[in-house]
C-alpha cells in the first residue's frame, strides 16, 4: 500500500527545505513529503500524484506567492481532493483570506510565520493522525456497509431458498414426513398425505403410526412393530432403508419403500428425523422421480458453471493486470538501460581507450544487451502458464556464446578465488540451430547458482555432443533427480523431430543431421540434501543453503526447466552435501550447412556525413535529460543541427518555429505525450494543405519548410505500441534501448542521409568453422576470397617481421581486387593485432586448399 503524501508549497526554496526537514523529524517515514515552488507547480504535482493513485493527506501552503494566493490555491486543492487537510503558513494573511480558506478549503489550522518548530510538529502530527483516523473510519464504514449488504443478500437468498425448498417438497412425487425429536409429527407433504390416505394429519406420534395409518409388515396381517418403525429408529440415530412395508386403504395394498435419516444440531443431538417413502409398485413413478432429480442436478450444474465462468473472468482480469504491471516495470528498466547501452556504444570506439578498457567496454555492452534480452524474457514468462511461450530457433555461434559467458562470470569467480573452467569437446560444432536466448539464460542461471553456493574450489561447464539422448543412463545414478521419468521415450522421439532443419532446395537428396548437446555445470559447493532434490525445480522453493544466504527468489531453476523443456530437452541434477552439485541438461539441436552460416559482421564506425548534403535539422523530444544527451552525443559530432524539447507541447512550438527535417519523439512524457504531439503536428500540416488555393501546390521537399518525418521512441513493450504509433501518424518506430545503427539507419531510410566511415573496421570473427556440419566432408569457408599463393607466403613473412609499414604496403596490393577484406586487415593492423591478421590469412589459405580438394 502506498504511503500518504504531504505537499509543502512556498515560493522560497529555503523555506521549503527548512519545512521539509522539520516535517521529516516530526513524522519520519510515515508519509512521503513533496514540495512545490508556487501554486502552478503545486497543482501540477497534485494532479500527477492523484493520477498515480497517491493519497494526499495534508497540504501546507504559504499565503503570499507570486502566481496565486494561498487561500485561492487551497480552495482549488479542496475541490480536486476534498479529503485532503490544509494548513496555511504565513505572517501576512488577513481575516478575509483566512475566512475564505476555512469556508472553501476545509482549512485545518493556521500557523503564523515564523513558526515554532514544536508547534509545527504537533500540528502536522495531529493533522496526519486525524486524516488517517478519518480514512480508517471511512474504510470501516464502507466495510460495515458491505457486510450489511452482503447479509441482506444472504437473507434474501435464504428466504428464497426456503420458499423453493417448500415448493420442491410439496411438488415431489415422494412422500416426505418430518418428525420432532419427541416423535411428534412436524410436517407431511402432499404426496405423504395421499399415500397415507389422510387429508389432515392427526395428532398421533411416531409410535402410533402403524395403527393410525394401517401400516403392515409386507405380506402379513401384522401391524408393523412400533419399536421397529424406521422413523423411530432414525430418532435413535440410525440411517434406515426398508422395503417391507405395506399400506392398506379401502382394500388396496400399496408397497412402500421408506428411507429415514436423523438430523443433528450443532451440538450433535438429534433434532429431527426425516422419512421419505414411495410407491414401489409402479416403477414408472420411480423413473419420474429420477427425472425430477435430474433436472434439479442440471440446475445446480448450471449454477456452478456460471460461478466457474465468473472465476475465469476474474482470473483473466488478474492476468491482464499482471501483464500491465510487467510492461510498466519493463519500461522503467529499459529507460536507464537505453542510456547505459547508448553511452557504451559512444565510448567503445574512442581512440583514448586502451585495448583492455575497450574490451571491458564491450563486456559492459554485451552484458547490457543480455540484460535487455532478460527484460524481454520476463514479459514472456507469463506465456508459459498460458501455453503461449514458443521457441525461436536460429543459427548462432555457440563458441562465441560460451566465450561471452566466460567473460561475464570470470571476474566474479576471481573475486571469490574460484577457478572457472569451460570445456568443449572437439566434436561440438561451432554453429547450431536452436533458441540461443533461452539457452543463454539457462546457462546463466546455473552458472550463477554454482558460483553463489561455492566457497572454494572450482566450477566447470562442459559441453559434449551426443548422437542420441543420454538421460536414460543418468537415471541409473542413485543420487540423480529426474522430474519426468515417464516421459523419456516420448521426449527422445519429440526432441528428434524438433531438431530437424528444413532442407535447402539444392540439397534435397541429403538429410540434415540432428543430434543432442549435453551441458554439465559442476561445482564443489555446499551441495543439496537428498530430501530436497525433489523440490528444487518447484517455483518459489529454496533449499536450506539458499535460505541461509538470503538470496534469490526460488524461480531460477523453475524457469530453467521450463526453457529446457520448450527447447525439447530435459534437465537432471546430481548432488551430495559438502561435495558439490552437477546439473545436466540435454537439448536437441539442428546441424548447419556452411552455406547457411551468416556472413561475418562488419561494424564500420560512422565518423561524419558525406559532402554536398542538406544541413539536416533534427528535433530531439524527451523528458529525460540523459536520453536527450545520448542522442545529442550520437548526432552532434556528425554535423547535424539539433534542438531539444522536453514534452509534446514544446515539440510543437519548436516544429512551428524551426521546421526540422526529422523529429525523434519519445511517446511517454508529461504535459503532452508524443502521440498527441504527433497527431497535432500531422493535423496542422493537413489543415494547411487544405487551406492552399486550388491551383496552389505545397512543396514538401522545400529545405526551409520540409514535411517532418516523425520517429517514435519508447521503452514500453506493451503489444500494439508500434501499430498505434503508425496509426497516429508516426513514420517509424524504434524501441529503447536502441543502438547507434538503429538511429543512423532510420536517418538514412527517411532522409537519405549518407555517411562517411572510419578506416578502422571492427571485424567480428566467426571463429573456427571446421566443426560445422555441412556434409560428410566439411566444405571450406565460402565468404573468404582466394589469394595467390605467392601473396599469402609474402604476407606471412611480413607479419612475422612485425614491420607496420611493410605489412600495410602488402595489404594494399590486394585492395583493388578485394577492398572489403583489405579494409578488415587494415583495421586489425591499426590496432596492432597481428594475430588476427595471421588467423584470417590462415583461414583463407585453408579455405583455398579445401576447395581444391573438393574439385579433385
Amino acid at each position: 500500500m502506498k504511503k500518504p503524501v504531504i505537499v509543502c508549497i512556498d515560493d522560497e526554496p529555503d523555506v521549503l527545505n527548512s519545512l521539509k526537514i522539520e516535517l521529516k523529524k516530526a513524522i519520519g517515514d510515515q508519509c512521503i513529503i513533496e514540495t512545490a515552488e508556487g501554486g502552478a507547480d503545486a497543482l501540477e504535482l497534485l494532479a500527477d500524484l492523484q493520477a498515480d493513485e497517491y493519497e494526499i493527506a495534508l497540504v501546507l501552503s504559504d499565503y503570499i506567492m507570486p502566481d496565486i494566493k494561498g487561500d485561492e490555491l487551497l480552495r482549488q486543492i479542496h475541490e480536486s481532493s476534498p479529503d485532503t487537510l490544509t494548513i496555511m503558513l504565513t505572517g501576512q494573511a488577513d481575516l478575509e483570506a483566512l475566512g475564505n480558506a476555512i469556508k472553501y478549503a476545509k482549512l485545518y489550522r493556521y500557523i503564523p510565520k515564523p513558526w515554532q518548530n514544536e508547534d509545527l510538529k504537533l500540528t502536522v502530527v495531529e493533522a496526519v493522525h486525524s486524516y488517517l483516523q478519518d480514512q480508517k473510519l471511512t474504510d470501516e464504514i464502507l466495510k460495515r456497509q458491505a457486510v450489511n449488504e452482503e447479509l441482506k443478500l444472504v437473507n434474501e437468498a435464504l428466504s428464497a431458498s426456503e420458499s423453493r425448498l417448500s415448493q420442491f417438497l410439496e411438488a415431489l412425487p415422494v412422500g416426505v414426513s418430518v418428525y420432532n425429536s419427541d416423535g411428534s409429527i412436524a410436517y407431511f407433504n402432499q404426496t405423504a398425505r395421499e399415500l397415507l390416505g389422510a387429508d389432515t394429519i392427526s395428532e398421533s406420534t411416531a409410535e402410533q403410526l402403524a395403527a393410525t395409518y394401517q401400516i403392515y409388515v409386507a405380506n402379513t396381517d401384522e401391524l408393523y412393530p412400533p419399536d421397529n418403525l424406521p422413523i423411530l429408529r432414525a430418532l435413535k440415530g440410525e440411517f434406515v432403508k426398508v422395503d417391507d412395508v405395506e399400506i392398506r386403504q379401502e382394500g388396496k395394498i400399496i408397497a412402500i419403500e421408506i428411507n429415514t435419516t436423523p438430523i443433528f444440531d450443532a451440538s450433535g443431538n438429534i433434532a429431527y428425523a426425516i422419512a421419505a417413502f414411495q410407491d414401489i409398485s409402479d416403477r414408472k413413478q420411480a423413473e419420474k422421480i429420477l427425472a425430477d432429480y435430474q433436472r434439479t442436478l442440471e440446475a445446480q450444474i448450471d449454477e456452478r458453471t456460471e460461478q466457474l465462468q465468473q472465476a475465469a473472468l476474474a482470473a483473466e482480469a488478474a492476468n491482464k493486470a499482471k501483464s500491465t504491471f510487467l510492461a510498466n516495470m519493463s519500461h522503467e528498466l529499459r529507460t536507464p538501460l537505453n542510456s547505459i547501452l547508448g553511452f557504451a556504444q559512444i565510448m567503445e570506439p574512442s581512440p583514448n581507450l586502451t585495448v583492455e578498457n575497450r574490451e571491458n567496454m564491450r563486456i559492459i555492452r554485451r552484458s547490457g544487451e543480455h540484460l535487455l534480452a532478460l527484460i524481454n524474457e520476463v514479459l514472456e514468462l507469463s506465456k508459459i502458464e498460458a501455453g503461449r511461450m514458443t521457441i525461436e530457433p536460429k543459427i548462432f555461434d555457440i563458441y562465441r556464446l560460451l566465450d561471452d559467458l566466460q567473460d561475464m562470470f570470470q571476474l566474479r569467480a576471481q573475486n571469490q578465488e574460484l577457478q572457472l573452467l569451460f570445456q568443449r569437446d572437439p566434436d561440438v560444432p561451432q554453429y547450431v540451430r536452436t533458441d540461443d536466448i533461452k539457452l543463454r539464460q539457462v546457462l546463466i542461471n546455473l552458472l550463477s547458482n554454482a558460483i553463489q553456493f561455492t566457497e572454494a574450489g572450482e566450477i566447470t561447464l562442459r559441453v559434449i555432443k551426443l548422437e542420441s539422448s543420454g538421460l536414460i543412463d543418468l537415471l541409473e545414478s542413485p543420487i540423480a533427480c529426474f522430474d519426468t521419468t515417464t516421459s523419456i521415450r516420448d521426449f527422445s522421439i519429440s526432441s528428434s523431430n524438433l531438431a530437424t532443419v528444413e532442407l535447402r532446395e539444392e540439397a534435397e537428396d541429403l538429410t540434415v543431421p540432428s543430434f543432442f548437446l549435453q551441458f554439465e555445470i559442476k561445482d564443489t559447493g555446499v551441495g543439496i540434501a537428498s530430501e530436497e532434490l525433489g523440490n528444487i525445480f518447484k517455483a518459489f522453493v529454496q533449499t536450506a543453503s539458499g535460505k541461509k544466504i538470503h538470496k534469490g527468489t526460488g524461480l531460477g531453476l523453475n524457469i530453467s526447466r521450463q526453457f529446457v523443456r520448450l527447447m525439447g530437452g530435459e534437465i537432471v541434477v546430481e548432488s551430495q552435501l559438502e561435495v558439490g552439485t552437477a546439473f545436466k541438461f540435454e537439448i536437441p539441436v539442428g546441424a548447419v550447412y556452411t552455406a547457411d552460416i551468416p556472413a561475418p559482421q562488419i561494424n564500420r564506425e560512422v565518423t561524419g556525413l558525406e559532402p554536398n548534403q542538406p544541413c539536416y535539422r533534427i528535433l530531439i523530444v524527451d523528458d529525460r535529460e540523459d536520453n536527450r544527451q545520448l542522442l545529442v552525443k550520437m548526432l552532434s559530432p556528425l554535423g547535424f543541427r539539433l534542438q531539444q524539447a522536453t514534452n509534446g507541447r514544446e515539440a510543437i512550438e519548436r516544429w512551428e518555429n524551426w521546421h526540422p527535417h526529422l523529429i525523434l519523439m519519445d511517446v511517454r512524457m508529461p504535459v503532452m505525450d508524443g502521440y498527441e504531439a504527433t497527431k497535432e503536428i500531422k493535423a496542422r500540416i493537413q489543415q494547411r494543405e487544405q487551406e492552399q488555393p486550388e491551383n496552389g501546390e505545397i512543396n514538401i521537399s522545400d529545405p526551409e519548410y520540409p514535411m517532418p518525418k516523425i520517429i517514435a521512441l519508447t521503452a514500453s513493450t506493451i503489444e500494439g505500441r508500434r501499430s498505434f504509433a503508425l496509426l497516429v501518424g508516426c513514420d517509424d518506430f524504434i524501441s529503447k534501448p536502441f543502438c547507434k545503427t538503429d538511429i543512423f539507419d532510420s536517418l538514412n531510410k527517411h532522409l537519405g542521409v549518407k555517411y562517411v566511415y572510419s578506416n578502422s573496421t571492427d571485424f567480428i570473427s566467426t571463429g573456427d568453422r571446421n566443426n560445422v556440419s555441412a556434409s560428410p566432408s566439411n566444405a571450406g569457408l565460402a565468404y573468404l576470397p582466394k589469394f595467390p599463393a605467392e601473396w599469402i607466403n609474402n604476407i606471412k613473412q611480413v607479419i612475422r617481421s612485425a614491420d607496420f609499414d611493410l605489412i600495410s604496403r602488402t595489404i594494399e596490393e590486394i585492395r583493388d581486387d578485394h577492398p572489403e577484406f583489405a579494409e578488415i586487415l587494415q583495421g586489425h593492423l591499426d590496432n596492432f593485432d597481428y594475430q588476427k591478421i595471421f588467423n584470417l590469412i590462415a583461414e583463407a589459405e585453408e579455405s583455398d586448399h579445401a576447395d581444391q580438394g573438393g574439385t579433385n
